[in-house]
């Protein structure tokens, strides 16, 4: 019989704020730097924590011990307005010094709620006690690393008291269907305002960032509970509309991210799906599994090819359509569509450019030789030969003395290249990971010890692979203990689906592919980033099993 979908008020307060999660990443990692919105986002991602636990707590809660509360609140308010009016020296943009009161003073609340659930009323949750020793270890470690990144201390009093608090099955149903209904709700919110103001004048496919690998990553979030999404539904027997309409989304993220030309979004794209689909095949396990990857992998074939003339349509189409074109900082230049280019102007990317700029990039992961050479021997000059034209950008941009110089070091000590080699993905990263691996020691390095100028007018300022950087920012016992946890958390995720398929762990499994697939190549997040929210989000069921 098929089940009837009930939202509760948690699960919409829940999809609020995952939504706003979405919005946090987005904004973070696009604005300038110089009015403090981008430090003010990433602060309301505490805001945003407190609000999922505040929301398990009642009001009665709170009035049985009235005073510690009261004098918190009274010590914020004194505080936090001698902050805001005198704390300039120390936060200098009084939008986030008001987000960091508020975080201080919820956190504060949670504080005192979950000391006294803890010492005073001895309600202690039930926690899988290995993993949290070695989470908790890693912290400690990151905290007092060289780092100087505040981050880690913010995260262990936030995600310490996520999963201190005791949420019911309910609840715990509540936060996960809150999680997938939020991120789809920030696809469809985000990719729609970006329909209407972010023209298609980069070949490789923006979207709401700056950058594509970083809108291929919000896609892969958006993919993952699409995914989870899928599995939930025939689970729950729901009708064919339903399915086809997951279906369908499956199919038109893929258009997304295959607009994106990240070569690194597509493996973990086909990862997620190899693995999402043999996740659908066990909820429903009526079918030989070879037979359900074939037909099932077809379907999202077919859906991808019947949708992708219409996200190629939208993405090209509607923005001339509103001619009111946003930049994000940096982002300007004179090749970009502007207001009064009409809508066929040749600044917009053509379905031609795009399909011949994605047959290169594939051909380069193919070929052994990554540049083309022309039947006289010489380097084909085409917008799509990435190594002649970064070749010619490298020779007409101007360099600075300082530049000239620390790349001149850089190549005196074996870590930069030759400007020939800009073109060649495979050399780059093995130089990227040669540098960072030789400052890898015991605790780690400031942001101002990292990076080098692998090229006159290139600086590469990360490891582009998480597990490194980890390694370079907090030292080789926390890379070692981050990438425990990752496997660690992968094979329970799959012992419990297999033990007792659901979406839940299924869905944790995908989420937590992203940062373990992704983040072999790249390292494109931060703090407040969607990527690792949700990666600390999903470990709380690792460490509280399964009680749904």
């Amino acid at each position: 019989m098929p089940v009837k979908l009930q939202v509760s008020k948690k699960r919409i307060l829940y999809t609020v704020c995952f939504f706003f999660f979405c919005l946090i990443d987005q904004r973070i990692k696009t604005t300038s730097g110089l009015d403090g919105w981008g430090e003010t986002f990433r602060d309301l991602t505490g805001v945003i924590m407190a609000a999922l636990i505040l929301s398990h707590y009642h009001l009665n809660d709170f009035r049985k011990r009235k005073i510690p509360y009261l004098v918190w609140s009274l010590v914020c308010v004194i505080g936090g307005v001698v902050f805001l009016l005198k704390g300039q020296a120390l936060v200098w943009f009084a939008n986030d010094r008001a987000v960091l009161v508020l975080d201080i003073f919820l956190f504060g609340i949670i504080l005192i709620h979950t000391f006294t659930d803890l010492i005073l009323e001895r309600k202690r949750p039930r926690l899988y006690r290995p993993f949290a020793l070695v989470w908790l270890i890693m912290m400690v470690l990151m905290i007092v690393s060289r780092s100087e990144y505040l981050w880690p201390f913010c995260y262990l009093v936030m995600f310490g008291c996520f999963y201190l608090t005791d949420y019911t099955a309910a609840e715990r149903e509540d936060l996960f269907q809150g999680m997938l209904d939020g991120i789809i709700l920030g696809f469809f919110m985000l990719q729609g305002w970006c329909f209407a103001f972010r023209p298609y004048d980069a070949v490789r496919y923006v979207g709401v960032y700056s950058n594509c690998n970083l809108n291929a990553l919000f896609y892969l979030a958006v993919l993952a509970a699409a995914l989870t999404k899928l599995a939930y539904v025939y689970r729950r027997e729901c009708s064919r509309w339903i399915r086809l309409y997951y279906w369908l989304g499956v199919g038109t993220v893929f258009g997304f991210l295959f607009m994106t030309i990240s070569r690194t979004g597509w493996m973990a794209a086909a990862v997620l799906t190899l693995a999402g689909l043999l996740c659908l095949w066990r909820v429903l396990p009526r079918r030989n599994l070879f037979v359900s990857l074939f037909k099932n992998g077809l379907i999202i074939v077919l859906c991808f090819v019947l949708t992708f003339p219409l996200v190629f349509g939208a993405v090209r189409y509607l923005p001339p359509a509103f001619h009111h074109p946003v930049w994000f900082f940096g982002e300007w230049n004179e090749n970009k569509v502007h207001s009064w280019d009409k809508w066929d102007s040749e600044k917009f990317v053509n379905l031609d450019r795009l399909m011949r700029s994605a047959s290169s990039r594939v051909a380069t992961i193919l070929e052994p030789v990554l540049e083309k050479i022309a039947p006289g021997g010489e380097a084909k000059e085409t917008p799509d030969n990435p190594a002649k034209t970064s070749e010619n950008k490298t020779n007409q941009i101007e360099v600075s003395p300082l530049q000239q110089q620390l790349y001149d070091e850089a190549l005196a000590a074996g870590f930069a290249l030759d400007r020939a080699d800009r073109g060649n993905a495979l050399l780059v990263r093995k130089a990227i990971y040669r540098y960072y691996i030789h400052l890898l020691n015991f605790r780690g390095h400031p942001d101002s010890e990292q990076g080098f100028q692998i090229f006159p007018n290139q600086r590469i300022g990360h490891a582009h692979n998480i597990y490194l950087q980890y390694g370079v920012d907090f030292g080789i016992p926390v890379m070692l203990l981050f990438t425990v946890l990752i496997g660690w958390s992968a094979v329970s995720f799959v012992k419990e689906f297999v033990r007792k398929p659901s979406e839940h762990s299924a869905g944790c499994l995908l989420f937590l592919l992203i940062p373990a697939v992704f983040g072999l190549l790249e390292y494109c997040w931060g703090t407040g980033s969607l990527a690792v929210t949700l990666l600390f989000v999903i470990w709380q069921r690792v460490l509280c099993g399964d009680n749904t």
